[in-house]
């Protein structure tokens, strides 16, 4: 059984393709059970609902959501969400305000840096979604004058991936251009979306292990542990953390296209782990969520 529930479109801002160009490569790759996870956003998957095909796979409407653990960005899928649910748009206008006041803050430290960036052209770049590290990358491009400084994104030897190590290089944690901005506290986010979807904790590996034990203070419900960024060891060191925390496994590719992230690759393999969808479907059903038929 071929799943994915951590996929990305265009409505990401970093994604590479159309929800529906998704749903044509679901279909192709006969995956039975997807999820566009956009970031802090439902408009990617908002795109599909209607959308009937006659192909036999469910679409668990999710989203991916920026929060922050102290000074740690800390990824949390929810699935079976409600696009008009009142307090998901309260927590995207929280998290949209703050990614606005991000933007202009990485702007500055760009410019500092010696980059010929504003806002205006970021934005316009951005076509109508909240700036990511694609859009800055995008931009900065766009100025000659900015081609000298990031010449190892463009043929040197990060043009392989240039967008993910952009990002890592200027706005992760430690980065050149990194600015302190948190776009949601975890416990904010939980206090108005806890019983409004399953909640998964995303690619547990990228957060700073020092903080796992904490994070398990707030109701996860389940664990992404197969992940593209875990391998067979991790797999199994996050499927005892996920045990010892009651909580059930999720699977997910974070899958944004090649140019984005060209080694990771959409669907996940779980012919062997039956159980993440039935207890995925069970948590959904038992919270009176939200799924969709194709």
């Amino acid at each position: 059984m071929i799943i994915d529930l951590h996929i990305h479109s265009n409505h990401s801002s970093d994604g590479e393709y159309a929800p529906e160009e998704i749903l044509q490569y679901v279909k192709r790759k006969n995956i039975k059970y997807f999820a566009i996870a956009d970031h802090n956003t439902v408009s990617g998957y908002c795109n599909l609902k209607n959308y009937n095909q006659g192909i036999s796979t469910v679409m668990i409407p999710a989203s991916e959501f920026s929060t922050f653990f102290g000074e740690h960005e800390v990824h949390v899928l929810a699935y079976g969400i409600h696009y008009e649910d009142q307090a998901l748009i309260s927590v995207f206008e929280t998290i949209n305000k703050n990614k606005l006041k991000q933007a202009h803050a990485r702007v500055k430290a760009l410019k500092n840096l010696g980059f010929k960036i504003n806002f205006d052209d970021l934005m316009e770049h951005a076509v109508g979604n909240v700036p990511s590290g694609v859009t800055f990358l995008n931009t900065l491009l766009k100025n000659e004058d900015n081609k000298t400084l990031l010449s190892e994104y463009i043929e040197g030897e990060k043009s392989y991936s240039p967008y993910t190590s952009f990002y890592f290089d200027f706005f992760a944690k430690g980065g050149l251009a990194h600015v302190h901005v948190p776009l949601i506290d975890i416990g904010e986010f939980f206090d108005k979306m806890n019983g409004r979807a399953v909640f998964s904790m995303a690619h547990p590996i990228l957060n700073p292990g020092n903080i796992m034990p904490d994070l398990f203070d707030f109701p996860f419900d389940a664990v992404e542990v197969f992940s593209s960024y875990h391998n067979s060891e991790e797999v199994r060191l996050f499927r005892s953390v996920a045990d010892e925390n009651k909580c059930f496994y999720t699977a997910g590719s974070d899958y944004h296209g090649p140019n984005v992230k060209p080694n990771i690759f959409m669907g996940v393999d779980c012919s062997l782990n039956p159980a993440i969808m039935e207890k995925l479907l069970e948590a959904i059903d038992r919270r009176n969520l939200y799924l969709y038929n194709l």
